[in-house]
C-alpha cells in the first residue's frame, strides 16, 4: 500500500503493513492482560496515550470520554501527565467509573485487594513502592529504549525517480520515497522503531489482567 504526503512529495511503500502488524501485537498484549502504561513502560514508548490511541482505534478501549471533574488523587497526576493521560482516560481503560475511582483511590492502600487499587499498583509502582526500592521509571525508560534490534538505514538518489529512496536493510517490504531527504529519514527512523516494539512485544509472554 502507498500513501503519498504531497507537499513534501514523500511516497510510503510497505510503512502502513508495519503500522497495521504493531496494533496487532498491542491488541494481542493488551487482550492477554496488560495494562495499557504496562505495555508503554515496557516497550520504552513515551507517551501511553499513543497506545491508548490505537487500542481505541482497534475497537478494545471503548470511545473517548469527555473532559471529567474527576481528577484522580493528586499522587497520580504527575505520572499521568508525563504519559500524556488523563485520569479519566486511565480510568476507561481499566473500564473504572472516573467517580468511583476517584472516591476508592482518595487514599494510597499497597494492601487492598480492589480492583482499582490493583489496578494503580501495577500501572503506578513508583507511588506504591516508596520506600520499598522505589523504580525509577526514567532510569528503566531509557534502559528499555536501549534494548532491540537496532536498525540501519540506507538512502539513495534515483535519478530515473529524480527523487530520493530509502530503506532499512533487510526489510524488503519498506520502500521510502521523497524530494526531500530528511522526510524520507523520518519515516524510516518511525518504522524502525515500530519494528523494534514488534520485536520486544513477541517476546513478551501472556500474563494475567
Amino acid at each position: 500500500m502507498k500513501r503519498t504526503d504531497r507537499e513534501n512529495e514523500l511516497e510510503e511503500t510497505g510503512l502502513r503493513q508495519i503500522e497495521e502488524e504493531f496494533g496487532d501485537r498491542l491488541c494481542r498484549t493488551f487482550s492477554s492482560g496488560y495494562s495499557v502504561l504496562e505495555i508503554a513502560r515496557m516497550t520504552g514508548c513515551k507517551k501511553a496515550i499513543y497506545v491508548y490511541k490505537v487500542l481505541q482505534r482497534r475497537g478494545l478501549i471503548g470511545s473517548s470520554v469527555k473532559r471529567s471533574r474527576f481528577k484522580g488523587p493528586p499522587e497520580l497526576e504527575k505520572p499521568l501527565r508525563r504519559m500524556g493521560m488523563s485520569f479519566a482516560q486511565w480510568c476507561n481503560s481499566w473500564r473504572f467509573d472516573p467517580k468511583s475511582a476517584e472516591a476508592e483511590l482518595s487514599v494510597i492502600d499497597a494492601s487492598s485487594l480492589a480492583e482499582v487499587h490493583v489496578a494503580a499498583r501495577r500501572d503506578f509502582p513508583g507511588i506504591y513502592e516508596k520506600g520499598k526500592g522505589s523504580i525509577n521509571l526514567e532510569e528503566w525508560e531509557r534502559e528499555i529504549i536501549s534494548c532491540g534490534t537496532v536498525h540501519s538505514f540506507h538512502i539513495d538518489w534515483d535519478h530515473r525517480l529524480e527523487r530520493f529512496v530509502g530503506m532499512i536493510p533487510g526489510v524488503e517490504s519498506l520502500s521510502v520515497v521523497g524530494k526531500n531527504p530528511s522526510f524520507v529519514m523520518k519515516v524510516l527512523f518511525r518504522a524502525a522503531w515500530l519494528l523494534k516494539v514488534i520485536g520486544m512485544i513477541d517476546g513478551i509472554g501472556k500474563t494475567r489482567r
